[in-house]
């Protein structure tokens, strides 16, 4: 019996060890597993954590990237500053956020370096920084940006974007074309037949020997300004004042055509001796073929009046004469004038502090000052000439047209001779598309049956032409250049031309419009645009710019004929022996400025020229500030 008791009792105790051991088992393993948790979820938390700062340096370095290239392309920060930054080799930059930031409640008002902004602080290992190094042999630059963000101190890797920034060069503010027309220089002879030049703005500017001759039709509308020889032409008509400007201006004898004839009732001579440049001296106003003084005598010169203002003239015959020629004279301060035979009516003559001199069969009036004058018509001619001459004499704008001299090669050369790099454009034949902030290059050859569309709309463009072309054919388009410009720069020595009698090679598709050649701003076009061209308007809209420059560096040709269309400013430099020529000629549809030594305006139809504003001036809207920088290309790495 108390056997039995005992092996109750001792079961019982293995029992309870057992359960002991069991739930000592089930603790050690759920030690086990809970550790196993615990070390996950430290595991996945330290890789969450790397991953999110990861994820916010991306974030944290496009958007500081994005944000600097936007404030260069805004010109906040400006392009001198960048290249400023570009030459401290070893400069860091640091990018931060506010230095105070306002949040609502709850949040942490820190400086910007974890909660509200992380990786725009000052600290080391929370911060965004900046380098600016400069591409050797170019003003390109690279941007290096480092974003680090370290909370957990697991990841101690910055996260690193390289931005290429591709520079190029602005479009230099063109100082060309200050005048409608320029041509000449000392020493060289231009034969300009049938120049038509409209509007009454800006001044045409002959230097050297000029002839407007062979054949009728010269008009010019706008004060014309003479620092030459000129020979008059038949049919030749001024409708404005004509200025003989320095010492070196005047008139051909002998073989002077039919002289110099200003319209009734729209203009008058001025002969003003005053100094242009570096010459200054007295006005010979008639010479010979060696330049000596001689008389006039042979040659009519006719407008409502005439101012003389330190010049010297003789006269004889029926030149100047009253009825057939100009009858009022002003004799201003430092003028010698002589007056001899008479022919054909009276002068009418009041000294203004010059001397005059008749013959004794004269029958002109001579008055010693405008306060003898009892005659009204002679009163308001005196006052005419006298006030127009007073302004003519002090007009800086007037000096600057008579100074201004065609570009040396040296001077256009220095200018612009940087476009020499560009994009090559093929041959074309057919379309090729252009778009602006864009450096070409024609090679040069011959180019047929083919069209450039050129959109200005992200900046200006250049086309460097390093051959000479000819093109059949074939147009170049330029559309969005209200702020913007299309220039096309020629080397020293080539030729430009646009050749062929057809106006037209094919219609837009599906249509019977056909497009034309040449170049053509199609915002001054009436209903041009590249997929309706309308050529029922084609001498432009006076008052807007054309969209297209053309600079030659010396001895160059531009050239377009017939049916042609060209919206262009032209300047081609070369002086002497680097002379260039402008054609523009028959019947050519043209709407610009030119300037050149030489200038070849046909002998059938006229060229018709619109007024058109000095560059720069036509448009109203003033353009914004643009960058030469753009981001060609970002490359992301881990250091």
């Amino acid at each position: 019996m108390k056997l039995l008791q005992l092996d109750k009792c001792h079961k019982k105790n293995n029992k309870r060890g057992g359960m002991l051991v069991l739930v000592l088992m089930i603790f050690a393993v759920s030690l086990i597993l809970i550790s196993s948790a615990m070390s996950i979820t430290m595991s996945s938390r330290s890789r969450y954590y790397v991953d999110a700062e990861r994820s916010q340096e991306r974030l944290t370095l496009t958007c500081a990237a994005e944000t600097v290239i936007d404030a260069i392309q805004a010109q906040e920060l400006t392009d001198e500053q960048l290249q400023q930054m570009a030459t401290n080799t070893h400069a860091e930059y640091t990018i931060t956020g506010a230095s105070q930031t306002s949040v609502a409640a709850g949040a942490a008002a820190t400086d910007g370096s974890m909660t509200i902004a992380p990786g725009l602080s000052t600290g080391t290992n929370n911060c965004t920084i900046m380098k600016v190094s400069q591409v050797s042999g170019s003003q390109d630059v690279i941007l290096d940006f480092s974003t680090k963000i370290m909370v957990t101190g697991d990841d101690t890797k910055a996260e690193n974007l390289r931005v290429y920034m591709k520079y190029t060069p602005p479009a230099p503010t063109p100082n060309i074309c200050e005048n409608m027309v320029t041509c000449g220089e000392d020493g060289s002879y231009n034969d300009v037949p049938k120049l038509e030049v409209n509007g009454n703005e800006s001044f045409t500017v002959f230097h050297g020997d000029v002839e407007l001759s062979s054949g009728s039709g010269s008009y010019i509308y706008n004060p014309t300004v003479i620092t030459g020889n000129v020979k008059g032409g038949a049919g030749t008509t001024y409708h404005n004042d004509v200025i003989f400007y320095g010492p070196n201006a005047g008139i051909y004898i002998p073989s002077p055509g039919n002289g110099v004839t200003i319209a009734p009732g729209e203009g008058d001579f001025f002969f003003l001796g005053v100094d242009v440049g570096d010459t200054s001296g007295q006005m010979s106003l008639f010479k010979n073929s060696s330049g000596a003084s001689v008389s006039g005598s042979g040659v009519n010169l006719k407008a409502d009046g005439a101012y003389f203002y330190n010049t010297r003239m003789t006269v004889g015959d029926w030149t100047l004469s009253g009825n057939a020629g100009t009858k009022y004279w002003v004799a201003g301060s430092g003028s010698n004038l002589n007056r001899t035979n008479q022919y054909d009516g009276d002068n009418v003559i009041v000294k203004d502090g010059g001397n005059v001199t008749t013959s004794s069969t004269s029958t002109n009036i001579v008055y010693n000052s405008i306060s003898d004058v009892t005659d009204s018509a002679t009163q308001q001619a005196y006052n005419r000439l006298k006030t127009k001459a007073s302004n003519y004499l002090t007009n800086s704008e007037l000096k600057a047209a008579a100074e201004r001299s065609i570009p040396t090669t040296a001077e256009q050369t220095a200018e612009y001779g940087v476009y020499k790099t560009g994009e090559v454009i093929p041959n074309i034949s057919g379309l090729q598309e252009l778009h602006g902030n864009k450096a070409y290059k024609l090679l040069g050859g011959n180019y047929s049956h083919g069209r450039v569309r050129v959109n200005l709309a992200e900046g200006d463009a250049t086309i460097y032409v390093a051959g000479s072309c000819t093109f059949n054919s074939f147009c170049f388009e330029v559309s969005n250049a209200t702020s913007h410009k299309l220039t096309f720069v020629l080397d020293y020595g080539v030729s430009f031309k646009f050749d062929g009698q057809s106006e037209f090679w094919s219609n837009v598709p599906g249509t019977s419009i056909p497009y034309v050649q040449g170049i053509i701003s199609c915002d001054n076009r009436n209903g041009y645009g590249f997929n309706n061209p309308n050529t029922g308007d084609l001498r432009g809209k006076s008052g807007d710019e054309p969209a297209a420059i053309v600079v030659g560096l010396g001895k160059n040709v531009f050239e377009a004929g017939r049916t042609h269309v060209v919206d262009a400013y032209i300047s081609l430099a070369g002086t002497g022996t680097d002379a260039s020529t402008v054609v523009l000629k028959d019947n050519v549809h043209f709407y610009g400025r030119f300037e050149a030594v030489k200038v070849d305006t046909g002998n059938s139809d006229n060229l018709k020229m619109q007024n058109c504003p000095k560059l720069g001036s036509g448009n109203s809207t003033p353009s914004p500030k643009t960058s030469c920088y753009s981001a060609e290309s970002y490359e992301y790495y881990y250091t």
